[in-house]
């Protein structure tokens, strides 16, 4: 692929670090683990992580991507939780300038992606929300469905 990719993903428990690999392994993409300075642990996820995500706050990142300018299109996935964007995403949106760039959201639930594509918009008013994926109940799949799946929406993006 003539486009040099990136692939910025938050993953709390493995289904879109799965994910975010396949994209890489399929587009050759570099790709980007969002951090937290204080890190989430199961617990505190779904009742700190929560209130984080309800409110829109986006707690301190570890690290900042490097050479953003250096790509034309950067993948952005994490999980849904309460049914929109999880913070560890807003964080990512507020600390890089993605405004020349094609954004392409992706999420990974168990559930419905609720708000979560909505909430992209706007932490991030030039997402293409056309090329957006959910993926749904990631750790049922096997390696081969899930690199299935993902090849199909990735052929009908790039």
């Amino acid at each position: 692929m003539d486009k040099k990719i990136l692939i910025a993903y938050y993953s709390l428990e493995g289904n879109t670090r799965r994910t975010a690999k396949a994209i890489q392994n399929i587009t050759g993409g570099d790709i980007f683990e969002i951090e937290l300075e204080k890190p989430y642990g199961m617990a505190s996820a779904f009742t700190l992580g929560v209130v984080h995500s309800r409110r829109g706050n986006g707690p301190p990142l570890k690290k900042r991507a490097e050479n953003l300018d250096d790509y034309d299109t950067v993948f952005v996935g994490g999980p849904v939780w309460a049914y929109t964007l999880t913070s560890p995403i807003v964080s990512f949106f507020k600390a890089h300038d993605l405004s020349n760039k094609t954004v392409i959201p992706f999420c990974t639930h168990d559930g419905a992606a609720g708000k979560y594509f909505e909430k992209v918009v706007e932490n991030c008013p030039n997402a293409d929300l056309s090329k957006s994926r959910e993926f749904f109940k990631v750790k049922l799949k096997n390696d081969d469905e899930l690199t299935q799946e993902v090849n199909d929406w990735i052929s009908a993006v790039l």
